[in-house]
């Protein structure tokens, strides 16, 4: 009965969140429930990611009629067009190509497409298209160009590329994933609306210095670069940096001086790091996973708050011995022998890290005593109420001196017992640190909700 009373704004946004990797709802949401169907077929944006493939192995007309139904149910919202041809399928030729885009211009036009993104792996004749775009690209915001490493030859979809570029549209992001920069990007490269770039650290390198100026945010790609060495390192602007698969060779390319949020994706099997990477103006640093050797390498005095967390790699977890491997390095790297390395004093601090033990822990957190605030997210095998209990109730030599606010989320949902035992050590922690800056212990699991402590409600 409470399904049934919530509100359309509601249920859109559910939705929303359940069709984000796909784009679009899914046939077994659909056959859920009869008033689910209703809603999702009477919400356009749900259907606002409209995706043209060549690849497919679907007849044409099979690939036509979904097309022709997604964009009736998408009515008018703007739109967000995915283009895929990474090889050339047995059912399509141009001809049906040319269908696909006809269609796709006839109920989708593009003066309502929000964002355009080309995936194009292969190298065919360009698609002659100035017959079937007419309009003014008006509404694009998002513009990604994605092309082969090894393409050199415009590709399918220059033609594409260069009616939406002549439109002259107000662009807020460009992406280029390609090794050389298309060709007829020039007026792009004068607007000053254009404030996210995201690309290959090589394609970063030929960008004009005067576009660089007005970005505040850049993601760069460093796979498929190969050991790229330029003349000179690229200077960042001043603004929030994410760099993937971060390989060693990448800071020797990247000036990152000027960067004030910066998120690290290390790669794997990433070797040495053999120079310093100079941050003098991070405020904000987030390493996934959590490789304690980049905790040397990063010169970082300004930062203020660091985030290590979990990854994964190529859909799947790292495995628990690489885990492992990873806390007794950071561990080694916090003991007061190797202390003198770290370059990096947050004082805001959240560990997502799994498995991690609750000596490495404390090892960690001993080495950060400026601490004002501090998010931990464990796994079932943590145990706190050996060392880690004891140290937190220590009242000649707190853990942390100047902690303010914790925040603390488990996962033990085996284990009722383990979670009340846990509400009698808050108490104990906040008792302990009544002299203290501490104000509020707040910890949360699926299974019990959220609880809370503070010194005014002891």
């Amino acid at each position: 009965m409470l399904a049934q009373t919530l509100p359309e704004e509601i249920w859109g946004e559910i939705f929303e969140w359940v069709c984000v990797d796909t784009g679009v709802p899914s046939r077994k949401l659909a056959l859920v429930s009869k008033h689910w169907k209703q809603l999702i077929l009477g919400l356009p944006r749900l259907w606002s990611k409209v995706e043209v493939d060549m690849t497919t192995q679907h007849p044409p007309e099979v690939i036509l009629d979904r097309l022709e139904r997604r964009l009736r149910h998408a009515r008018d919202v703007n739109l967000d067009v995915v283009i895929i041809n990474t090889s050339k399928s047995f059912w399509i030729n141009n001809s049906h190509y040319l269908n696909l885009f006809k269609t796709l211009v006839k109920l989708g036009p593009v003066e309502r497409w929000h964002s355009l993104q080309i995936c194009d792996y292969h190298s065919d004749d360009p698609l002659i298209l100035n017959e079937v775009l007419t309009g003014k690209f008006s509404s694009l915001r998002v513009l990604i160009i994605v092309y082969d490493t090894w393409q050199t030859r415009p590709g399918t979809h220059s033609d594409l590329v260069r009616l939406a570029v002549h439109s002259r549209p107000s662009l807020k992001h460009l992406g280029l994933f390609t090794d050389q920069l298309p060709i007829n990007l020039e007026p792009l490269f004068q607007q000053q609306a254009i404030t996210t770039f995201s690309g290959r650290v090589k394609t970063f390198h030929m960008l004009p210095q005067d576009f660089l100026a007005n970005l505040r945010e850049v993601r760069l790609d460093c796979a498929h670069s190969g050991w790229f060495k330029p003349n000179a390192p690229k200077t960042l602007p001043q603004c929030r940096a994410t760099i993937t698969n971060f390989l060693p060779w990448a800071v020797t390319t990247i000036d990152a001086r000027n960067v004030t949020m910066l998120h690290i994706s290390v790669a794997l099997n990433s070797g040495v790091f053999l120079a310093p990477f100079e941050l003098p103006n991070l405020h904000t640093l987030h390493l996934s996973p959590c490789v304690p050797q980049l905790l040397e390498v990063f010169n970082a005095p300004k930062v203020q708050v660091l985030k290590l967390s979990r990854a994964h790699e190529g859909g799947k977890s790292r495995s628990l011995k690489m885990v492992r491997n990873d806390h007794k390095a950071l561990a080694h790297l916090l003991f007061q022998k190797n202390r003198q390395l770290l370059t990096i004093y947050p004082i805001s601090v959240t560990i997502d890290v799994m498995g991690i033990t609750n000596t490495t822990l404390l090892v960690m957190l001993e080495a950060w005593p400026q601490l004002k605030h501090l998010s931990i997210v464990l796994d079932d095998s943590f145990e706190c109420f050996g060392i880690f209990a004891k140290r937190w109730r220590d009242q000649k030599s707190p853990l942390f001196p100047n902690l303010e606010t914790m925040y603390m989320e488990v996962d033990w949902h085996t284990n009722g017992r383990k979670w009340n035992r846990w509400k009698v050590l808050a108490k104990e922690m906040m008792l302990a640190s009544k002299d203290l800056p501490l104000r509020s212990i707040i910890w949360r699991n699926s299974w019990f909700g959220v609880e809370s402590i503070t010194q005014n409600n002891m």
